[in-house]
């Protein structure tokens, strides 16, 4: 039986793409914890190697090697001989980096590419300049310096309501709704800290007067009921007194 050469270009490819590396991206806070999972396994586990930059990292293999750390991760390091998982404690910047596991004499396709992050300043709202009560719309941007604070993720509150997440960026319309909201806040967030803006004023609030016309029918209302009960009230007030009058008049005679 002949195979073609397409049949031969395929599994060519096939092998190609699985034995390239999978980057997953991981981060980690100066003075923090980092925890490293290898991929699952079918087998019992009998042999661990994690590298870091292709430096030997830990090393464990069963019944050979008892469990070794190398370099600068002696005395903060905890791999799980179970499962594989790495802990690193009090990371530093010196810990960024690639790293790699070998488990059961077998080198995985998952790659890890450390990356250390900072807390997330505080952010401010801006209000874009094309922006007054007659504007159809207004865009407000939550900034900060933001440049070692990896993946953010961005909230906006409207005066003291709840926390709704959204983009960096946030249109408004100019409605009624938007016109009733004082003030307008937002939040950033990344994996290790999260921090809040001061709220600002809305440039589209509009301050809701009385009702003149809804005060003059109250108004006037109150003025029919008080000529309807007036008559009323003067007859109680003289027939009281006449009465008084006379209990006074049978005590004198």
């Amino acid at each position: 039986m002949k195979t073609s050469a397409g049949f031969w270009l395929l599994a060519v490819l096939l092998i190609a793409a699985t034995s390239f590396s999978q980057t997953v991206q991981r981060y980690f806070k100066a003075g923090g914890t980092l925890q490293l999972s290898p991929q699952p396994v079918s087998a019992q586990i009998t042999s661990i190697v994690w590298k870091y930059d292709k430096n030997l990292l830990a090393e464990w293999v069963k019944g050979l090697i008892d469990l070794t750390y190398y370099s600068r991760f002696k005395g903060r390091t905890t791999l799980n001989t179970d499962t594989g998982v790495l802990e690193i404690r009090n990371m530093t910047a010196a810990e960024t980096g690639l790293y790699s596991v070998e488990i059961n004499t077998q080198v995985q396709s998952q790659v890890y590419k450390i990356v250390e992050i900072e807390d997330v300043p505080q952010p401010e709202v801006k209000v874009t300049l094309l922006c007054n009560s007659t504007s159809e719309s207004c865009k407000l941007v939550c900034e900060g310096d933001v440049n070692k604070a990896g993946p953010l993720e961005y909230f906006w509150k409207k005066d003291d309501g709840e926390w709704e997440q959204s983009g960096q960026k946030m249109e408004v319309l100019n409605n009624e709704e938007t016109q009733r909201v004082k003030t307008f806040s937002c939040r950033m967030k990344n994996l290790v800290s999260e921090s809040d803006s001061e709220p600002i004023d809305n440039p589209l609030y509009q301050e809701k007067t009385p009702d003149c016309g809804l005060c003059v029918t109250l108004l006037d209302a109150v003025m029919r009921s008080l000529a309807v009960l007036a008559p009323c009230w003067a007859a109680v007030c003289l027939w009281t007194k006449r009465k008084t009058l006379c209990k006074c008049r049978n005590t004198h005679s």
